[in-house]
């Protein structure tokens, strides 16, 4: 073996290394808030696999066929026999998947986990897909620092750690565009082609909105049009037009081929997808409410705000390197070098339209709007920021040091400590990190984020340590997986009706039937519907209340010191 292929296999060794070290390390500790429904979800498409009933391979809207696959082969792993009991599909919203587990002996905190560490790997794979393509862009240590930089991202790092769709579709949309870029404009080989394809194909059976990404390609193949039109507008149209009408045709198949429930029942499954997909942007609502799809009631959160706050949500959320990095890459354009001139004029042009695409379309949308859902913008705008450093240190070497190679590499392992350091302090959640320019300046003051569901399994490891806990029943806010997969006792759910003012008996019923209330104050502060019932409590001391960064998130309350005054209150919500 040569010294250059030593040097490549040590390079790959590193990056899994780097990669994996973040991830893998207590990955098991903490449960958010989706990913129990998804196993349920997971398991009905690994039973619709087992029993050839392929139509039954489908999700609504998002369609979550690559994260279906993962938790299947996760099943095939640790419970390959669950196929063939013959319980049907199990309702995913009622939690049925995790009594059935536990009365076969299994425990599904161990089937998430090992879905976890398959989407890690994923996406492992994929990194080094994208540490492959950058070559043809940078110099191998530019493309190390470009994936490092990435993959320390500290929101995006968290949900690599989640069984989420969302990290599968960023890098998926990431190593599609830089393929399609390195396909016209370094090397026309098929293959960069094929990879393109198969991942934008990969990104849409992860998520519909992944379809955004059509914006940044569009972009690229129309300047590669008008940087052919010495050739003449006809013939500079047809080569940019026959290269994307193969990239079609062949992210169509992989679609197809990648979705057991393409092969029987393709209509079905499109509509479902794409049904969905629009009724929910269009009309706020998944077709199971709308029932159908009436263009006449078409409409888009149009109003500024509304895209603002989605923007500002990334803005809080990445490290004060990342924007010094995406303001640097903005001199991208401006390159002297004219061989780099038009490569640095098209990521930069890529990478910001991806961004933006992303953040416009759930700005746009109708319905929920959750911070994960822009994803995608945040790598973007990382790698952005990673060719932002590389050019600013490497004029800063030329500059002034005599284009010496080693202070150039000395501020950017400098870069990455500090990206890296920025993320590693909020282990093990990593996306609880917020950005500590904006939360001095009193941005998301009350509460950094909506929860995920953290810090509900250091409450249920609490009560697992006090007598009795076996035989004990706690009454919890999100108590499905997140409490419940760490709670040797009963966890009964605390449902959001309970407050309406129509419950109450359910409430104090479920209270009566308790030992423990467990409230989620992190989240239920910051919705109006709780703030008479947490106002009722707030009369009580509570046994133990959990805090975490500087943020009150847990308050439990012992349901035998609880006074009849206050059971009187809760009667009358």
């Amino acid at each position: 073996m040569n010294r250059k292929k030593i040097t490549d296999s040590a390079i790959y060794i590193v990056l899994i290394v780097v990669f994996l070290a973040p991830r893998i390390p207590m990955i098991g500790s903490f449960v958010t808030l989706d990913e129990p429904s998804w196993l349920s979800q997971g398991a009905n498409f690994y039973y619709a696999l087992g029993q050839r009933e392929f139509e039954n391979t489908v999700y609504e809207y998002q369609p979550a066929v690559t994260t279906m696959w993962i938790i299947s082969i996760a099943m095939l792993i640790y419970f390959p026999e669950y196929r063939g009991f013959g319980q049907g599909y199990l309702d995913y919203e009622k939690g049925r998947l995790d009594p059935f587990m536990y009365g076969k002996g299994y425990d599904p905190l161990v089937l998430l986990t090992y879905s976890r560490v398959i989407q890690v790997l994923v996406v492992l794979v994929f990194f080094l897909v994208l540490y492959f393509l950058l070559q043809y862009f940078l110099p191998k240590i530019g493309a190390v620092f470009a994936v490092v930089f990435i993959s320390f991202d500290p929101y995006y790092l968290g949900l690599t750690r989640m069984l989420t769709h969302e990290a599968m579709v960023a890098i998926f949309v990431l190593v599609s565009l830089v393929a399609f870029a390195v396909y016209f404009l370094k090397d026309r080989r098929f293959i960069f082609l094929l990879i393109s394809a198969v991942a934008a194909a990969l990104a849409q059976l992860s998520k519909s909105s992944a379809i955004a990404m059509l914006a940044a390609i569009g972009i690229l193949l129309i300047a590669q049009v008008i940087w052919e039109r010495p050739l003449g507008w006809g013939k500079a149209f047809l080569n940019s037009a026959k290269p994307f009408i193969f990239w079609l045709i062949m992210l169509a198949v992989a679609y197809f081929v990648f979705w057991p429930g393409m092969w029987v029942a393709p209509g079905k499954m499109l509509y479902q997808v794409y049904g969905n997909a629009f009724s929910y942007a269009f009309q706020g609502a998944r077709l199971t409410v709308t029932e159908d799809l009436n263009v006449s009631q078409f409409s888009l959160n149009t109003a500024p705000s509304n895209i603002l706050e989605v923007a500002k949500v990334v803005f809080y959320r990445t490290t004060l390197l990342t924007w010094l990095g995406a303001l640097l890459g903005f001199a991208l354009p401006f390159t002297l070098n004219r061989e780099l001139v038009r490569q640095n004029r098209l990521l930069f042009t890529l990478l910001l339209t991806n961004a933006v695409a992303f953040i416009l379309l759930i700005g746009l949308a109708q319905g929920r709007n959750s911070p994960h859902y822009i994803l995608t913008s945040y790598i973007s705008l990382n790698l952005l920021a990673a060719l932002g450093w590389l050019q600013a240190f490497h004029w800063i070497s030329d500059r002034f040091f005599s284009s010496k190679p080693k202070l150039q590499y000395a501020g950017l392992a400098l870069v990455l400590l500090f990206q890296i350091l920025s993320a590693t302090s909020f282990f093990p959640y990593y996306f609880t990190y917020r950005n500590p320019i904006l939360q001095s300046a009193g941005w998301y003051n009350e509460y950094p984020q909506k929860p995920y569901g953290e810090t509900l399994e250091i409450a249920a490891k609490y009560l697992a340590e006090l007598p009795n806990a076996a035989d004990s029943t706690a009454f919890v806010y999100y108590s499905r997986g997140c409490f419940s997969y760490f709670y040797p006792g009963k966890s009964i759910s605390f449902r959001p009706y309970y407050v309406d003012g129509d419950h109450a008996v359910d409430l104090l019923d479920n209270l009566n039937k308790s030992d423990y209330l467990v409230v989620y104050y992190a989240n239920q502060f910051q919705l109006d519907k709780y703030d008479v019932y947490l106002e009722v409590l707030s009369a009580l001391e509570p046994l133990h209340v959990i805090w975490m960064d500087g943020y009150e998130y847990v308050r439990i309350y012992k349901v035998d010191t609880i006074p009849p005054e206050i059971i009187k209150a809760l009667e009358n919500l």
